[in-house]
């Protein structure tokens, strides 16, 4: 299964070349993965995660326009306390990123195994091949 989080671009999120600026791509990523965890959590028990390694593959300019684009969302890998989403910003024709987030579960600043509930969840979003 692929998470989806749809995008509006804002005219402030442009550089002074008119593309999207590279800083925005890394806050859209953010925006989608929140979205993929909240959607997960409940009030008493929210993901402690912190993004330990990202990389961000330019495939294209984008540039402002008033259609939004999709963050797209799989789990590439799943360890014991760890896991990998692979992220697409795309529109119907273009991509415009790839990218990769690896993520850690933690506690009191340290890391934990990811609880089987987490797991659960993550494991509904695998991508086919992974």
């Amino acid at each position: 299964m692929t998470h989806s989080y749809d995008i509006q671009l804002r005219r402030t999120d442009m550089d002074a070349l008119g593309h999207l600026n590279n800083v925005v791509f890394a806050q859209y990523l953010d925006e989608a993965r929140a979205d993929l965890l909240t959607r997960h959590e409940s009030a008493s028990t929210p993901w402690r995660v912190v993004v330990a390694n990202q990389r961000l593959s330019y495939r294209m300019p984008l540039v402002f326009r008033l259609a939004p684009v999709t963050v797209t969302t799989t789990v590439a890998r799943l360890g014991t306390s760890s896991f990998t989403l692979a992220h697409e910003v795309r529109d119907d024709e273009h991509l415009y990123l790839s990218a990769t987030s690896t993520l850690v579960a933690t506690q009191d600043s340290a890391p934990r195994p990811l609880t089987t509930a987490e797991r659960d969840y993550l494991s509904g979003l695998v991508a086919e091949g992974a």
